[in-house]
């Protein structure tokens, strides 16, 4: 049979054409989507067997804490016999015991389910006295076993995972001993920028206790039967919460357990919020004796763009192969033609000559078009290197100007005092004070070198410093410090309350940079109380361990609520004619030392004011001399 005679119906051909163009990228799509289907799952099972071992080794590792305090001789000698200095003694042994496990709280409650000591006594919302005898955890442990339990406290309304054991003495229970473990920390760990999975942890009811998303929390999957409602609500588990029904609806159903489900969409930014639907793959893992379950979902967006393109890739090289059968087919007829058209190429030869001008002088305009369209992208990407190279200029003035300001900033306060030092000296000169001039001179000297680390900063644009740990002195560079400030306009009206360990602190830091952090800081102070008022400013210093932690605290109106996510963001002031760099270059000081500057806000019951705390690495080779 000859292959241009097909023995096909002139208008079944295009039928089978496109019914073959569909059946193809139909089954392109389905078996794609299906391959990336199976690979996401086999991920997502990996992905969730690990979440689940990490939240098992978290909850485990709690699971000492209570059992640890039940085997203490003076708690069980405060359920025998309570008294009100057992009770003070038990408190202070539960805050240390709570301060080194690092739980929520930990609580002991007499066999009526009443709590007799707490680690939170002092706290407003204290568990001494409440009786939570109705709580599972209490039940299950004054039967003999262990409790474990997951809701939202009665007396803080914060959500906690509960332990308890029971207290046993001569074979008999005579109270328990409970902690409550706060999970939020979980859920932030979730939380990374950039994550395209979505993950919470249902308890045994279906009820979401944990999530990536706030808005799926205290929410179920399907209705909560008649007896689970009864349960949640004689245990108060969640309290007020009426845990409605999350929206969503399952679109495939694996053997495993997971499924394909729709669900809405998270939205970006810092307070997650619900917006549009999105279909996910969820992968379900179960977790320990609580009868949790934790579920990993992935959005299946990129799995339907690689269905999609491999079905339009098919769909495009079927195209292009029927184009070709077309193609070689037309080709056929046309030899056939000539050669039927042999006996009249005579006539026919005036015909092809035109046909052939009109064929060159097409090509001639197509020629044309491309030479003009080549010469149009040419223009465009000379137009692009242009752009970029005035982006790549504007960028640079702008560090420029950045560093110019900050310089500027740095340097204002140092000469000041230089020229205050200065003129001191010339009066002690002229008096014959030598010392007194000495000194003066000896201090001019110390701000040389502070405006020297000030220029030198100029270094940090492209390297960063090699003095940024130094041991120093928190008491010399404070003093220092001081010395500058006595000599500010209005410094009189300063008040100074100095809070200081026994021995001195030698810290990890720039030396000048400190004291910069210092300047700035007490600055700021005295410009945030009014000039009519007295300022006072109290300087604390304790120790944390490897850790030296300085709050310096003002009697000013506080940080407006506005600006405490930015005060520390380059050239962003709440002052007149501030330039907006002292606390931006106090915390690049602090972090290139591997330190921390925070703010917070006192409460009218503190006495209101700012409160900036700064973190510093003590010097080791100070605690090495300690041991000695």
């Amino acid at each position: 049979m000859a292959f241009g005679k097909w023995p096909l119906r002139p208008a079944l051909a295009p039928l089978l054409a496109v019914g073959s163009l569909v059946m193809l990228t139909w089954a392109s799509y389905a078996w794609v989507k299906q391959r990336q289907l199976d690979e996401l799952h086999r991920t997502l099972d990996s992905r969730a067997e690990l979440y689940a071992a990490s939240i098992g080794g978290a909850l485990n590792k709690y699971e000492f804490l209570p059992l640890a305090v039940a085997q203490s001789d003076a708690v069980a000698q405060l359920l025998e016999q309570p008294s009100a200095d057992k009770v003070t003694q038990i408190n202070a042994y539960l805050v240390d015991m709570n301060r080194r496990a690092g739980a929520f709280a930990v609580y002991v409650l007499d066999d009526k389910g009443t709590t007799l000591a707490s680690s939170n006594w002092q706290d407003r919302s204290s568990y001494v006295g409440v009786n939570y005898g109705f709580r599972p955890y209490f039940k299950n442990a004054i039967a003999g076993g262990i409790g474990r339990f997951y809701g939202i406290g009665f007396s803080t309304f914060e959500a906690g995972y509960f332990i308890s054991q029971p207290v046993l003495r001569d074979g008999r229970i005579i109270g328990i001993v409970a902690a409550k473990v706060n999970l939020d920390w979980i859920e932030q760990s979730w939380r990374t920028p950039g994550a395209g999975e979505q993950i919470w942890v249902k308890d045994a009811n279906g009820v979401i206790i944990l999530a990536t998303t706030q808005a799926f929390k205290f929410k179920t999957l399907a209705p909560l039967s008649p007896a689970a409602k009864n349960d949640i609500s004689e245990q108060r588990q969640f309290l007020q919460e009426n845990l409605p029904i999350l929206p969503h609806k399952v679109l495939r159903q694996f053997a495993d357990g997971a499924s394909v489900m729709t669900l809405e969409r998270q939205q970006s930014g810092d307070t997650p919020a619900l917006s549009g639907s999105a279909d996910y793959l969820a992968v379900n893992r179960s977790l320990g004796p609580l009868q949790w379950q934790i579920t990993v979902l992935a959005e299946l967006d990129q799995v339907n763009e690689a269905a999609r393109n491999a079905a339009m890739a098919a769909a495009l090289g079927w195209a292009l192969l029927l184009l070709a059968l077309m193609y070689a087919r037309q080709r056929r007829r046309r030899i056939a033609d000539k050669l039927n058209a042999q006996q009249t190429l005579a006539r026919a030869y005036e015909q092809l000559e035109i046909k052939v001008e009109q064929r060159t002088a097409d090509l001639v305009h197509a020629n044309g078009r491309l030479q003009a369209e080549v010469a149009e992208r040419e223009r465009a990407e000379q137009t692009l290197r242009y752009a970029q190279a005035e982006l790549v200029q504007s960028g640079k003035l702008a560090a420029i100007g950045q560093m110019a300001a900050g310089v500027t900033h740095e340097l204002n306060q140092p000469l000041a005092a230089l020229q205050t030092f200065s003129d001191n000296a010339k009066v002690f000169l002229a008096r014959g004070r030598i010392d007194d001039a000495l000194d003066n001179l000896s201090t001019i000297s110390d701000l040389v070198k502070r405006l020297g680390y000030v220029t030198s900063q100029l270094k940090g644009f492209a390297r960063r410093s090699d003095d940024a740990r130094k041991p120093v002195s928190v008491r010399q560079a404070f003093a220092q410090t001081m010395l500058q400030i006595r000599t500010r306009k209005h410094s009189q009206r300063l008040t100074l309350h100095e809070s200081w360990l026994e021995d001195d602190i030698i810290v990890l830091c720039n030396a000048i940079g400190l004291e910069q952090v210092f300047t700035n800081l007490i600055t700021n102070a005295m410009d945030a109380v009014p000039e009519s008022e007295p300022v006072h400013i109290w300087f604390q210093v304790r120790r944390e361990g490897d850790l030296a932690v300085l709050h310096i605290t003002d009697n000013g109106p506080g940080i407006p609520l506005a600006s405490l996510d930015k005060i520390f963001d380059p050239f962003y002031t709440t002052k007149e004619h501030g330039l907006g760099l002292g606390l931006s270059i106090s915390a690049g000081i602090l972090r290139a030392a591997g330190s921390a500057l925070a703010v917070r806000n006192r409460s009218a019951q503190e006495g209101g004011g700012a409160q900036f705390t700064i973190t510093l690495s003590c010097d080791p080779g100070e605690r090495d001399e300690g041991h000695i």
